[in-house]
């Protein structure tokens, strides 16, 4: 691997990875040569727990979670909407100017979502939940492990029960549908057909490349698509987030995968 390589942390089914990797498939021009991000990703396999081992927890990110963007420079950015704003500073396409006030707004809002409530909800949730946090269990019950392991993975116990645990409650879940719900509809407003004047392009506010926005919006309708909420989506969004799926950045991607793993054999 390249010395200046950045690496990504990633899962092929996490929503959070995919909105990271579709930002930068959608990133444009660097602002200048040196700007220019070289990333290389590496995979993550939740499945195996790879994201509970020593090194990733106490090296990597101790909330064990992904994606995590480590620019080998400074220190890992460990947040999607971070790692967005950090690969904006560099692709000014992601945040123009134009409607950088609105952008960022909209940004934060579509990331106060709990995305495992929505995801999980109708597919037993709470099962999905329980076992995350037995296999944070399991590993703690091994008293051969190091005092800074034990640690790290006490406070990943607490991430699990505030994130998953508690996102599966029925009001957490009923007030995570009215905040999806608010947040599609203004970004529904903000598709060209909204937007007054010749030349608007085919992107949200009617941009001629596309933003950080269209690319977390994009993700957050398909894996609405993939669980079956599309009852969120106004049907506008919903047509209009349909085209760039077509295009060559989702396929190379998404390689036929869909945003939300298929279900495991027993």
């Amino acid at each position: 691997m390249i010395e200046d390589q950045s690496v990504l942390y990633h899962h092929a089914y996490s929503i959070c990875s995919l909105i990271v990797r579709y930002t930068l498939a959608l990133r444009g021009s660097p602002k200048d040569d040196l700007s220019a991000l070289d990333v290389h990703e590496v995979s993550v396999d939740l499945f195996k727990g790879e994201n509970l081992t020593e090194e990733f927890l106490c090296d990597i990110n101790k909330y064990g979670q992904i994606p995590v963007l480590d620019v080998r420079k400074g220190t890992p950015i460990q947040d999607s909407l971070k790692i967005t704003r950090f690969i904006a500073e560099r692709y000014p396409n992601l945040i123009p100017e134009s409607h950088q006030e609105e952008i960022t707004a909209l940004l934060k809002q579509l990331h106060e979502v709990n995305y495992f409530s929505l995801s999980f909800a109708k597919f037993g949730g709470s099962h999905v939940a329980a076992g995350l946090a037995t296999a944070v269990e399991k590993i703690l019950q091994d008293p051969s492990i190091s005092d800074r392991y034990r640690r790290a993975l006490e406070f990943k116990r607490g991430v699990v029960k505030s994130s998953k645990v508690t996102g599966m409650e029925p009001e957490v879940i009923k007030e995570m549908e009215h905040r999806a719900k608010v947040i599609l509809n203004r970004l529904a407003d903000t598709l060209p057909e909204n937007t007054h004047g010749s030349g608007a392009g085919p992107w949200m506010f009617g941009l001629q490349e596309p933003s950080a926005l269209d690319a977390h919006t994009i993700i957050f309708v398909e894996r609405m698509r993939d669980v079956d909420r599309m009852g969120l989506v106004p049907e506008k969004l919903d047509a209009w987030s349909q085209k760039p799926t077509e295009q060559e950045a989702w396929r190379n991607m998404m390689d036929g995968r869909r945003t939300m793993a298929p279900p495991r054999k027993p």
